[in-house]
C-alpha cells in the first residue's frame, strides 16, 4: 500500500465520504486537483505527453486549504490534545495527500510523525511475521463434533 492510498483512506474515514469522487480516472484525476491545486511543472515534465497536454489545457486550481478540506469540526475534539491531535492528522494528511510522488512523505517519515507515534510500536512492525496459513485445512473432512 503506498502513502498516497494510505492517505486517501485516512482522509475518507475523517471525512465519512469518498474525498475524490469520480466518475471516471479522468474526472477523478479533476476531481484531485479542482481539491489539491494543479501540479508543478517540474510533475508536469515526469507525465506522458498526452497526459502533460490534457493537464495544461485544464483550467488552472490553486487547491483548497486543509483546513477548509478536514475542518476541525469533523474530528472528535473534547480538550485542548484532541485540537492538537486534530492539528497533527491534518497535517499528516497534507503529507500524504501530495500528487506528486517524490514529495510526498515517506513510510519512514509518516512512522515519525507526531500524529503516528502515539500509536507507533517498533517491536510490533518488526515482529516476525504470522504463521502462514494452511489452506489443507479447508480441505480436510470432519464430523460436525471435531468442526465445534
Amino acid at each position: 500500500v503506498d502513502i498516497w492510498s494510505v492517505g486517501c483512506i485516512m482522509g475518507e474515514l475523517v471525512k465519512g465520504c469518498v474525498i475524490f469522487q469520480g466518475t471516471d480516472h479522468i474526472d477523478q484525476w479533476n476531481k484531485v486537483i479542482e481539491q489539491l491545486g494543479t501540479p508543478s511543472a517540474d510533475f508536469m515534465k515526469k507525465l506522458q505527453p498526452t497526459v502533460r497536454n490534457y493537464v495544461e489545457n485544464r483550467p488552472k486550481y490553486p487547491g483548497i486549504k486543509f483546513e477548509e478540506l478536514f475542518p476541525d469540526w469533523i474530528f472528535p475534539s473534547e480538550s485542548d490534545r484532541d485540537k492538537l491531535k486534530t492539528s497533527q492528522a491534518r497535517d499528516l494528511l497534507s503529507k500524504m495527500l501530495v500528487v506528486d510522488p517524490d514529495k510526498r512523505i515517506s513510510v519512514d517519515e509518516a512512522l515519525r510523525h507526531p500524529y503516528i507515534t502515539v500509536w507507533y510500536d517498533p517491536a510490533e512492525a518488526e515482529a516476525p511475521p504470522p504463521q502462514i496459513y494452511d489452506a489443507q485445512l479447508e480441505e480436510r473432512e470432519h464430523a460436525i463434533e471435531e468442526w465445534k
